[in-house]
């Protein structure tokens, strides 16, 4: 745990001088320290510290999509504000606004829905990927820029996940063979230039607060520029997120690219590997079960 001298240290690192007169824990800190701090005389803040090697990295990689999201011209979701990013021998911290959580009011979700697709509609121009690598979890996720969907999520999301599960020895020679299949057959599911949306990149229900006020707010981001639907694949995923917030989602979008469940397959079988590479092969029946349902689509299996 932080000590009081740290915390006061931290806090004037990005320009908060006061000295708070509370700290609470919080959870979702699995791999930060993430405290609420309260003042007296200014409204109280989250602070997330990490205290060395790729804690340092990740909490860096939030910070620059917490502020890519926030800065979207026009940005229709509840996003919390950076306060200050700061750097230290022990470690970096970020402070970010306080969001005082709550229960969802009546047809929030489906708000939420409408607000995201009027995100994923702001323009992004004509490429795929994002300013910075960053992470997804504690997994490297890597974002070079590509002009085309397909190769980038070839080369970026789908080959490094199976890279890294084979090395881990999560997966067997078949398995492997069968990811590489999908792997090369991927211009036959997806398109090979949707729109280029900003994408949180994370979005399971677990990354969604409540507000006391009733909206929804979203957090912990892992940004890309990429195809909207691959927020919504996410979303369905783990459950927690009503169908009525991707039904308004996709009745809000004013392009033709309408749901396709092999694309969100696909963006699905990511998270999944991401899933096995980080908490074992207890994951590898889900792999398995989403990469063969891809093949038998696209005419491979």
């Amino acid at each position: 745990m932080t000590t009081p001298a740290a915390l006061r240290d931290a806090l004037a690192a990005v320009g908060i001088p006061d000295t708070p007169t509370s700290c609470r824990s919080l959870s979702g800190g699995c791999i930060h320290e993430v405290m609420r701090i309260e003042f007296d005389g200014r409204a109280p803040v989250v602070c997330k510290r990490a205290l060395g090697g790729d804690g340092v990295a990740q909490l860096k990689a939030e910070c620059h999509g917490l502020r890519s999201l926030c800065e979207l011209p026009g940005q229709p979701l509840v996003i919390p504000s950076v306060l200050g990013l700061g750097d230290q021998a022990s470690g970096a911290v970020l402070v970010m606004e306080w969001i005082e959580p709550g229960s969802p009011a009546p047809g929030s979700w489906e708000v939420m829905g409408q607000a995201l697709a009027r995100m994923h509609e702001i323009d992004m121009g004509h490429q795929y990927g994002f300013e910075i690598d960053n992470f997804i979890g504690a997994t490297p996720q890597v974002n070079t820029w590509s002009e085309d969907w397909v190769d980038f999520n070839r080369n970026c999301r789908l080959a490094p996940q199976v890279q890294w599960a084979r090395e881990a020895g999560h997966l067997q020679g078949e398995e492997g063979r069968l990811l590489d299949q999908v792997i090369a057959g991927l211009d036959q599911v997806l398109p090979a230039r949707p729109r280029a949306s900003l994408l949180h990149g994370d979005l399971w229900s677990g990354n969604v607060l409540p507000m006391a006020d009733g909206r929804m707010s979203i957090i912990d981001p892992a940004c890309s520029v990429g195809d909207g639907w691959a927020d919504i694949a996410m979303m369905q995923l783990f459950g927690g997120i009503p169908a009525s917030c991707t039904r308004a989602y996709a009745e809000a979008r004013t392009d033709d690219a309408d749901e396709d469940a092999t694309r969100l397959a696909v963006y699905q079988l990511y998270h999944l590997l991401n899933h096995l590479n980080l908490f074992g092969r207890g994951y590898l029946g889900q792999v398995m079960d989403m990469a063969k349902r891809i093949l038998r689509v696209s005419g491979q299996g």
